[in-house]
């Protein structure tokens, strides 16, 4: 009787272990017969400069298999003709959608991420960071306000005020900066044709020159930085450009997203004194340079 239970249990245990083993089969082979499928993609004739215009002329359409295939590569030449890469691409690269942009479109738009919005502020050479901000880092914004309690007004319109008082605080931390001036990540000179491209001297030279041009274009003072928050931070900071003075703390890209609660700061917790300090006129940093001013 045992044995026949035990044969039994055999009989089932060998079933199983054969479906079992056809279903991996089974997958197996679906796996590779997708892998081995072939996929269209347009791949690039030749290397192809940022800011080119496509045309028919420098790509083309092959056949990959499914599992070379990258994510948002396009096949079809229609969607890709007319249309300006914003990276360079080699020979024989596959040409991605998320490569393209168009012609005329408005590069910065496409920075601010969904329910985000981009924010002008004015800076000077000191409340700028020495004009050392470039896009794509991140920055602290300060704010420093004077308080006080209005009492009278002379005749040469001069307000009295009494409890005077200037405390700077932290507004807003971890703040990505997606514009310096003009310049922005995506910034792209006047589209080009393939035509019009050069040689690798030619190319190396434009290249040298064009990094000249920006690295003069960035030892020139700054007057506005544009960053990316929340819609209620807009308001905040219209509000607070109109009331104090803002500056920019640039973080370290190694400090990126820590937040650190520093409170408000006045001039007797800085010195930790009680008696009042006296305020300077005019800030030792503002100076008059030529015709205009630094802030």
């Amino acid at each position: 009787m045992r044995s026949k239970a035990a044969l039994g249990l055999s009989i089932v245990l060998g079933v199983l272990a054969v479906a079992v083993m056809s279903v991996y089969v089974s997958r197996q082979e679906t796996t590779l017969l997708e892998q081995a499928e072939m996929k269209d993609v347009l791949v690039a004739t030749t290397d192809i400069l940022q800011n080119t215009v496509l045309d028919e002329r420098l790509m083309q359409r092959i056949q990959v298999p499914a599992k070379y295939l990258q994510p948002k590569a396009l096949s079809d030449v229609a969607a890709a003709r007319g249309r300006v890469l914003s990276v360079p691409v080699p020979q024989g690269a596959q040409i991605l959608g998320t490569y393209l942009t168009d012609l005329g479109e408005t590069a910065l738009s496409y920075e601010v991420p969904r329910g985000r919005r981009a924010m002008t502020i004015a800076v000077s050479d000191v409340t700028g960071v020495g004009g050392l901000v470039r896009p794509g880092n991140f920055v602290d914004i300060l704010g420093t306000f004077e308080y006080g309690r209005p009492l009278s007004t002379a005749q040469n319109g001069r307000v009295t005020y009494a409890d005077e008082k200037t405390e700077t605080m932290t507004m807003m931390q971890n703040v990505q900066v997606v514009a310096v001036e003009r310049e922005h990540t995506r910034e792209r000179p006047t589209a080009r044709t393939q035509t019009e491209a050069l040689t690798m001297g030619q190319q190396e030279a434009a290249l040298e020159e064009e990094t000249a041009a920006r690295e003069a274009e960035r030892t020139r003072s700054i007057s506005n930085v544009t960053v990316i928050v929340a819609p209620q931070q807009v308001q905040e900071l219209v509000l607070a450009q109109q009331i104090g003075t803002l500056t920019l703390a640039l973080r370290s890209n190694l400090d990126a997203g820590q937040v650190v609660d520093l409170g408000r700061l006045d001039p007797l917790g800085l010195l930790k004194v009680q008696v009042p300090v006296k305020p300077r006129p005019t800030p030792s940093w503002r100076e008059i340079r030529g015709a205009g001013s630094v802030f």
